[in-house]
């Protein structure tokens, strides 16, 4: 409208309001156009504020027809023109206004009810979570009173507090689980230690006797010494790989390299034991590790595999990718491990019974096994005419990193 003033003056501005008031619309149009000088030139709202706020106004528009009165309220802009004119322009909110009065009286009537009903259902939630809170408190108190082997029952709503009774669930059975291998552990090492122990005692006390210590006697007391020296070392290294207490540092590591050097360091003592020793390791061979762990880790299962091989036995280091792992073959021709044992040889200071004549701690499978975890490689055995080892070890491309 103020585009149609600037271009027509007042004659095209108030056609355009005439053609405006007489279109159908959804709701009925209201307008005034004043002059420069203040003399209204056209118009149909009742009245209108003597200034102008140029702003939006709320206008009681009441139309009175027969003696009939029909309450109208219209909403307009008040819009400066530029020679001063001013427009006023807007359409009739009547029913918006019977809404917010509904809405009013609504509010008036339910807000009560409604902040009844939140009440009374706040106190019955929290009177419902205060008792399951009770209810998981008096339960933990009694599993803390007995053994990790309790566990808090759930209610079956998998609501929050379910969640989190099943998330101590969980962790009391990691705890379980970590007594009882500390438990095991302790017992192990307590059964292993007194046969050096005993042997160290007896060869001090035949040294204490003896007036001159033979040489003979303090190499044995020092062999018992290194041995329950080596025990402890393995022990405490197995400990901190399984709870993650040492700082490690995982990078990339040339796996054939590795697995060369450690066929280099016993391929003499194959030779010693009159064994054929077979190698095939393929180059290119790359893993995410500790060059160091995984060293020692194929030096274990080496030494297992020529120790329990009698002579004239074979032994066969193999290795490949396949797929996205690294497939490590170690076999031999020695007496195998029942299935039966497969699982429980990786266990600390375990010895199969056909191990029993040759020495050993128990503790190199052990040790693997705590390597694999950190890694996410496995160790699978197939017995048959000797144990053959299956180590995999996920492989990352050379050069990654």
């Amino acid at each position: 409208m103020s585009a149609v003033y600037e271009r027509g003056g007042v004659v095209a501005a108030t056609r355009a309001l005439d053609v405006r008031r007489h279109k159908e619309a959804g709701r009925d149009p209201f307008d005034a156009l004043i002059n420069g000088r203040g003399a209204v030139v056209s118009s149909n709202l009742p009245s209108w504020p003597a200034r102008s706020s140029q702003d939006w106004l709320r206008i009681e528009a009441d139309l009175h027809l027969d003696g009939q009165e029909e309450d109208r309220e219209a909403l307009v802009l008040d819009h400066q023109l530029g020679d001063g004119a001013r427009l006023l322009i807007g359409r009739n909110i009547e029913d918006l206004d019977d809404l917010e009065e509904q809405v009013a009286q609504a509010a008036t009537v339910f807000l009560p009810i409604a902040a009844t009903l939140a009440i009374v259902g706040g106190a019955l939630i929290s009177w419902s979570v205060g008792r399951r809170i009770e209810a998981l408190d008096s339960a933990v108190r009694r599993i803390m009173g007995s053994t990790l082997s309790d566990r808090i029952p759930l209610a079956g709503k998998n609501d929050d507090l379910d969640h989190l009774a099943a998330a101590v669930n969980a962790m009391l059975s990691r705890l379980e689980v970590a007594v009882d291998a500390l438990r095991r552990t302790s017992d192990s090492v307590a059964h292993e230690l007194r046969t050096p122990l005993a042997r160290l005692q007896s060869h001090l006390e035949e040294m204490a006797e003896s007036e001159s210590p033979s040489p003979d006697s303090i190499a044995r007391a020092l062999s018992e010494v290194e041995r329950l020296a080596i025990m402890f070392d393995t022990v405490l290294t197995v400990t901190q790989l399984e709870s993650g207490s040492g700082a490690m540092t995982l990078r990339e590591v040339d796996m054939s390299q590795i697995l060369t050097d450690a066929a280099d360091l016993y391929a003499g003592i194959a030779e010693e034991r009159d064994l054929r020793f077979d190698l095939r390791i393929d180059a290119g061979l790359h893993a995410r590790g500790s060059a160091e762990l995984l060293f020692r880790s194929a030096c274990n299962l080496l030494d297992n595999a020529m120790k329990y091989t009698p002579p004239g036995g074979a032994v066969a280091l193999e290795a490949h990718a396949a797929d996205r792992d690294i497939l490590i073959l170690i076999s031999d021709t020695g007496p195998g491990i029942s299935s039966e044992l497969h699982g429980l040889v990786l266990q600390r200071f375990y010895r199969a019974p056909s191990t029993a004549p040759v020495p050993g701690l128990g503790m190199g499978l052990a040790f693997v096994a705590a390597v694999n975890r950190i890694h996410g490689a496995s160790l699978t055995f197939t017995s048959g005419k000797g144990l053959r080892v299956e180590w995999r070890i996920p492989s990352i491309e050379p050069g990654s990193g």
